[in-house]
């Protein structure tokens, strides 16, 4: 074996790529993204950005289904998009190994909210989940995944955290294998059928019910499985009070035992279903064990179970009741959990923070996107109404200075929210804002439905041909996908072809955009404003950008110091300096939006 310095992500591809994975599928979000483009990087591996990740996972799985080894790959809110398939997948299983990469972002660094997949996938769907400690034991869980996949005939799940995904280390590793398999579909519609139709052979049973009761037979093996796993260990010491980390909280209780000085009775525990024996064998002479897992009192809770079920008695703390309950872990946190368990008082209940002002999330100097909102925000100051955003570069434009979408929620959310501010009966205009690659992604459906239903709102679709925010991955609307180039599909033929009045702008000619929302918004029924120009970081590297630089001055005999230029339009590359309006020109790409904003003329 070689060693190699590489990030989690990397390393999760490189496992892969190793066990010979023929199909990858996946959506970009952030901690996942980079996995499927480093399996694009290898010999053999079919890579693809899906749509969204339901379709994704269902790429995986007929791959599976067609005798080829797979992986979907996902951050923890795509989870929850391609839940729907989660729930069947689980019931007819699989054929050849299939791993689904569901990352968590604990304490929601890159997300609009924290959660814990481990629920769905584990606790609901019922399927095995690896939480990797590290990016070696991440490297070595997705080898593990395609063999006990396969063996099983279940998916098998990776849920790494944000700090593993983004995190680096030396890896062991091999040659990437070639598994040569016929690509071959056997019919198989007892299993691969999921419809509520008597199966004979069960006695006249409904077959979802017979699948249910596979799949309940099917935890006895996973739980003989786990407790042989080698992710799963005891690190035996004096004390009795026991320390159990789950994942990446064992890297925190070891790094705290480090700086503790002293050994400390350990439980590793990596796997689920948990290895029950293993967690009886630990506890046995313990009168207390503090849990350490992100976010939910998952583990917590199963082992209070477990304990029930045996008559053992001890205390056992966690998130559920000794740690905060919400946030990642930090290694502050855990040597106070450990220090407190020890000296047996309970966590301290710290003092808020003092507020620290931080950096202003905005987008880049030159991007398309600030001409928009600013656009938006004009008209929408005008007529009282009100903008529903969605995830993007431009739901920056919630924050201050600009201050423009009133809610954000999931991809997709921004259109059907729209439309029902309307059917509350909200007399003023209402717009959806939403990105070319989620229109894509979940933005068609709530479309229709609004078009339906006859609803009365403008949809401002800001088309800039890739998935900026999370690295400039193509989607339908960019002229390329993962691997060829392609003809783009324009989201204004796609809305103009499901009913809707179809508007187009572009978002640096703001007085144009500005004219068009408004004619727009003049109209009845569901009107779409395509605001298009190209990102300009990813395009202009290659001198492709939708305006006509300028190099913009200041005329300071004219500026006043108003500040709206910095206060309401907020590009970076404009500053106060000495009561009046500086461009620095090493942060200005002169696309000249400004100009349009200084209503003194200043800026020329």
């Amino acid at each position: 074996m070689e060693r190699k310095f590489m990030l989690g992500n990397e390393a999760i591809a490189r496992a892969a790529a190793e066990s010979g994975v023929k199909v990858v599928a996946g959506y970009p979000g952030t901690p996942a993204t980079e996995i499927v483009d480093h399996c694009a990087s290898y010999p053999g591996i079919y890579a693809e950005w899906s749509t969204n990740e339901k379709h994704a996972f269902e790429v995986a799985a007929a791959a599976s289904l067609t005798n080829q080894r797979a992986m979907a790959v996902m951050k923890h809110n795509g989870t929850n998009a391609a839940a729907d398939f989660l729930m069947h997948v689980n019931f007819t299983g699989i054929r050849a190994g299939l791993v689904l990469i569901s990352a968590d972002d604990p304490g929601a660094l890159s997300s609009q909210c924290e959660e814990d997949t481990r629920i769905l996938i584990h606790n609901y769907a019922h399927l095995p989940v690896f939480d990797p400690s590290s990016v070696q034991e991440a490297y070595a869980m997705i080898k593990a995944a395609y063999e006990l996949s396969e063996k099983t005939e279940l998916v098998f799940a990776l849920r790494p955290v944000m700090r593993i995904n983004h995190a680096g280390g030396m890896v062991r590793y091999s040659e990437q294998k070639q598994v040569d398999r016929p690509a071959e579909f056997k019919i198989d519609r007892s299993r691969f059928v999921m419809s509520a139709v008597v199966e004979k052979e069960s006695g006249g049973e409904l077959r979802p019910k017979m699948r249910h009761r596979w799949l309940n037979n099917k935890q006895a093996e996973l739980k003989a499985i786990m407790e042989e796993a080698t992710f799963n260990h005891i690190e035996p010491a004096e004390g009795d009070v026991g320390f159990i980390g789950c994942g990446i909280g064992y890297a925190f209780l070891k790094e705290a035992e480090q700086i503790y000085g002293k050994k400390l009775p350990i439980l590793k525990l990596s796997t689920l279903p948990l290895p029950e024996q293993k967690v009886l064998t630990f506890i046995t002479g313990l009168k207390k064990v503090v849990i350490f897992e992100e976010v939910e009192p998952v583990v917590e809770r199963l082992i209070k179970q477990i304990c029930f079920e045996q008559k053992v008695s001890l205390d056992i703390l966690g998130r559920e009741s000794y740690l905060p309950k919400e946030g990642e872990l930090t290694t502050n946190l855990v040597m106070t959990a450990i220090e407190s368990a020890l000296a047996d008082k309970p966590y301290p209940v710290l003092p808020q923070g003092k507020y620290i002002p931080a950096r202003t999330r905005t987008q880049c100097s030159g991007c398309s996107h600030r001409g928009l909102l600013i656009a938006m925000k004009e008209v929408v100051q005008k007529n009282g109404g009100v903008v529903t955003g969605d995830i993007g570069c431009h739901d920056a434009g919630t924050f201050e200075p600009m201050k423009l979408q009133a809610t954000i929620y999931c991809m997709g959310s921004s259109i059907p929210m729209a439309y029902g501010i309307k059917a509350a009966g909200f007399a003023k205009p209402v717009y959806a804002l939403i990105g070319d690659s989620t229109f894509f992604h979940n933005g068609l459906t709530g479309l229709a439905s609004a078009i339906y239903n006859r609803a009365d709102i403008t949809v401002v679709i800001a088309y800039n041909s890739t998935t900026a925010m999370t690295g400039f991955q193509p989607h339908p609307g960019s002229p390329n996908n993962l691997n060829d180039l392609i003809n783009p599909m324009e989201p204004g033929a796609v809305a103009a072809a499901m009913g809707a009045k179809v508007f187009r702008c572009n978002p640096y000619n703001v007085e144009e955009t500005v004219k068009v929302i408004t004619e727009a918004t003049a109209e009845q029924g569901v009107k779409v404003v395509i605001a298009e120009a190209l990102c300009y970081l990813k395009f202009g590297r290659g001198g492709q950008i939708s305006y006509i630089p300028r190099q913009v001055k200041v005329d300071a005999e004219i500026c006043n110091g108003c500040g709206i230029c910095v206060r309401t339009f907020g590009c970076p590359a404009i500053i106060l300096n000495d009561g009046k309006a500086t461009i620095e020109e090493s942060g200005c790409n002169g696309c000249g939006v400004c100009v349009y904003v200084c209503k003194r003329g200043a800026m020329k």
